[in-house]
Order: structure tokens, then sequence, then C-alpha cells
């Protein structure tokens, strides 16, 4: 899903792994894009609306969040029984990790927007990102953020050196949102086609197959 408003160059989408490090790499072509037109055009314009970037950075960093939850409900069966309201933000991104489910960029890009946020949650010196070097942790937070940018440059679309920096923190925000939310279809039919009878009366015969293969050895 690049920005359609750049030419395409010849680096590698962030919606995509290139290397085989992860189960899904790349989306499938079903995606309910009604579902996402519903759910998130209202947080864009509410941050259009935004001067500061402390207020801008949590309100985004909260959206992300609440796709982060929406991604885990939809693959684990019993969600309640591991997260709840007591679970950190950056116990759900290590989940997501853990999972190996999706490109791995997003969970990095996801843990820099989270420690980009409590920088700002946490540190009263800092209302925008002009006041990076009040904070030990921001610029190098924005360095990582920066460097992510560059990775995947042709995904970008508000960003230019001429712009502020808010909008590289933006670029980041929006592709990693947009990505958790394409690969949720993904999801979905991994966990009907795994749960459906089908499929385990088939590992069922594959294990009988294995067990009677060992014994001929």
């Amino acid at each position: 899903m690049p920005c359609q408003n750049k030419e395409m160059k010849n680096k590698h989408s962030v919606f995509v792994s290139e290397k085989d490090n992860c189960l899904f790499k790349e989306q499938f072509e079903l995606w309910t894009r009604d579902d996402w037109n519903d759910d998130i055009p209202p947080f864009f314009k509410r941050l259009k609306k935004i001067d500061d970037d402390r207020s801008f950075v949590i309100l985004a960093t909260s959206v992300l969040e609440y796709q982060i939850e929406r991604f885990l409900k939809i693959f684990i069966p019993k969600y309640e029984l591991l997260i709840n309201d007591y679970t950190n933000f950056s116990t759900k991104i290590n989940i997501i990790r853990a999972f190996n489910l999706i490109p791995p960029q997003f969970g990095e890009m996801c843990s820099i927007i989270k420690d980009i946020r409590n920088d700002f949650a946490h540190n009263l010196e800092i209302d925008n990102f002009a006041d990076a070097e009040k904070s030990k942790k921001l610029p190098k937070n924005l360095i990582k953020l920066k460097e992510k940018w560059l990775e995947f440059e042709d995904d970008m679309c508000y960003w230019s050196p001429e712009e502020p920096i808010r909008l590289i923190f933006k670029d980041i925000w929006r592709v990693t949102l947009e990505g958790i939310r394409v690969y949720e279809s993904n999801v979905v039919l991994f966990r009907r086609e795994t749960e459906n009878e089908k499929f385990i009366n088939s590992l069922k015969a594959l294990s009988v197959e294995l067990k009677d293969k060992s014994k001929n050895v």
C-alpha cells in the first residue's frame, strides 16, 4: 500500500518482507477496506487539528495501540486470558513480535513509536520535537525513526527535508497502523483454516503416517 503521490524507486516496500523471517511475508488480496473507512479516518481528522507535538504523539500512539489490540483479539482465541486493562503497551507489542506472524519491521516501528510516546508522556520539559535536546532518550529515538523512514522511503507520504519532524513520526505511524490492519485478513483466514475440522483431521492423519514411518526405520 505505497503512497500514491510518489514515484516508486527500487527500495523494498514496508508492507512486505523480503526475507524468510515471518509466517506471512506479504498481504493476501482480501482485506476489509470498508471496515477501515468506517473506523480510522475520524482519528486522522482529530490529529490534523492538534498543534503541539506532545498531544499529537500521545493520541496517534493510542490509535496504534487500539489497532494492535484489534489484531491480537482476531488472532488469540481467548484474548482476555492473556491481555486485560492492566497489560501495558510494551507487552502487547512483544506478543505480536513473539508470534512472528507479520513482517518484523512493524514490531520494530511500534517499539520506536512507543518509546517516543514515553519520552513525551514522562518528560514535562518537552512539548515539541524541537525540544528533543532536553531529553536524554528522544534524540536517539528520532534517529531510529528517521532510519526507518529512509529504509522505506517509497511508502512515505508526508515528510520532506523542509517539513517539520512531526511528519516523519506521522509517516512511520501511518504505515505501521495500515500494515497491522491489512494483515488482519491473513490472520482471519489462518484462524479459520487451522480451526477447521478438515485441517485437524489432516494433522491426525499425518501423525499416523509419521508414526508408521518411524516404525519402519
